[in-house]
């Protein structure tokens, strides 16, 4: 039988990559949770994310929503397809340029996105419940700090 190395220091020689790691699993593990919230309501999270963009928005072109989840148009394609398949979304043609289209919420699924809104917000809440208020603000601000566009090196 052939004994295997344990070792003592962690498999990655970098703090970043260890944090990286941690990150990942914490979006993970999160993402999860959700996912059970909002399965609840018939959603899933990309659904529900479009959902909220254009619910804010009172919706919008196509590519916009796409910019704003950070997907591609072929993904949101399939989410807008399953949104419309459920009658909450509705496409409807620019007026002005036809090549545009926007994506807009029907009265069910601006029903439903009123209703989710507490059951995302209360999955937020039980997410981030093990840090008080002013680690959530540091979090946040560490967040933002990182989503900047970082210079060109």
């Amino acid at each position: 039988m052939h004994n295997v190395a344990v070792y003592k220091r962690p498999f990655f020689s970098t703090y970043t990559t260890s944090l990286w790691i941690r990150f990942l699993r914490f979006s993970l593990q999160s993402h999860k949770k959700l996912e059970a919230d909002l399965d609840k309501a018939g959603l899933t999270p990309p659904q529900f994310y479009v959902l909220a963009t254009i619910g804010y928005a009172g919706g919008l072109p196509f590519g916009e929503i796409g910019a704003k989840m950070m997907v591609t148009v072929s993904n949101l394609t399939g989410i807008v397809d399953r949104l419309e398949e459920k009658k909450l979304v509705s496409r409807k043609r620019d007026e002005h340029d036809r090549r545009v289209v926007h994506v807009v919420l029907t009265d069910k699924g601006a029903k439903l996105y009123k209703n989710t809104i507490p059951v995302f917000e209360s999955s937020a809440s039980r997410i981030f419940a093990q840090l008080g208020s002013p680690e959530q603000k540091e979090l946040s601000a560490l967040l933002r700090k990182l989503n900047q566009e970082s210079p060109a090196t």
